[in-house]
């Protein structure tokens, strides 16, 4: 071989070589492009960060459409609390002096955008109400129930409208009508009696139907007891998956839960459970809100069938009160 074709092979093997270099390079430049994010206090300067999120990431862990992703290419994220501030041609040491620093770049590390939201409590319930469809199995007189109830997440009530409460009550159907309310761990019955009357009637939570919302309330209680199974099932007709754990209820009976995550309601961060009747509604695990898909126990075997916003209305005037003494 002469040394002109040595030559020649060796500069086309150089450009080969040269070229996978620029493209990993290329690549891993993608793979580690961050973010510029600044937590911010007023008359105590910012923190700053780099992380490696991309923008529409951040967008959606804001809850706002195109808000960073529609900034400049080198504009910083300022978070004052709940408060996300786009700054855009402002030097770090600019934006630093604008909250009360001295202008000196202070850089932090391993910073978390959902964890900081979550812990200066920025998630909060939407103003609206579900409506959540179930079918319920009552184990002592062998009887399926369809229904619906409702939980209010901004007036944190639930209700459950007549037809369906009284479903729960084959001897009462068609000879009175009940409406419920449950609120601040308080049953209200709006009741009607087969003369006309209308009576206000306040319970204990625990005359509930089914078991109470006491078995899930205690995170302590819940992650002693409960268990995964590692079983899981399609959680209606989405792409979520609800997982089963296992364990006990307040008395020590079988008691088994689905949970699937929530996509639209967040729990505070100090809140554990937002549940209404027959334990359908919301729990918190590891900073996580779950909706209860499913449960079993010895009494009542409980599924949400659906689940959208909805709205219900109720007029309690005219309902006088009903006292029932050791209540």
């Amino acid at each position: 071989m002469t040394r002109n074709r040595m030559g020649a092979r060796f500069k086309v093997g150089l450009l080969v070589c040269l070229a996978l270099l620029l493209s990993c390079t290329s690549k891993e430049r993608e793979i580690i492009k961050t973010e510029t994010v600044a937590t911010c206090a007023a008359e105590a300067g910012c923190t700053f960060y780099s992380i490696a999120l991309t923008r529409a990431e951040i967008d959606q862990l804001l809850n706002k459409n195109n808000f960073f992703a529609a900034a400049k290419a080198e504009a910083v994220l300022v978070l004052v609390e709940c408060a996300p501030v786009i700054e855009e041609d402002q030097s770090l040491e600019v934006i630093d002096g604008k909250y009360g620093g001295t202008g000196e770049v202070q850089w932090g590390e391993g910073f978390d955008v959902k964890n900081y939201l979550i812990q200066h409590a920025c998630f909060t319930f939407p103003n609206n109400t579900k409506r959540i469809d179930f079918r319920a199995m009552d184990k002592a007189q062998g009887r399926t129930l369809q229904g619906h109830s409702f939980l209010n997440l901004k007036e944190r009530e639930a209700f459950i409208p007549s037809e369906t409460f009284v479903g729960m009550l084959p001897e009462a159907e068609g000879a009175v009508q009940v409406d419920v309310f449950m609120r601040d761990r308080v049953m209200i019955q709006y009741m009607i009696d087969p003369e006309g009357n209308k009576w206000e009637i306040r319970m204990d939570i625990g005359m509930t139907y089914g078991p109470s919302p006491e078995d899930v309330a205690d995170l302590a209680h819940f992650e002693a007891h409960f268990k995964k199974t590692g079983n899981r099932v399609p959680f209606l007709q989405t792409a979520l998956y609800s997982e089963e754990y296992k364990g006990k209820d307040a008395e020590g009976a079988d008691m088994n839960i689905w949970l699937v995550p929530s996509t639209d309601v967040i729990l505070p961060p100090d809140e554990f459970a937002m549940v209404g009747f027959l334990n359908i509604g919301y729990i918190q695990l590891g900073g996580v809100t779950y909706l209860m898909h499913k449960f079993t126990s010895s009494v009542f075997d409980v599924e949400v069938t659906g689940i959208q916003d909805g709205e219900y209305s109720f007029d309690p005037t005219g309902y006088k009160p009903f006292s029932m003494p050791g209540f």
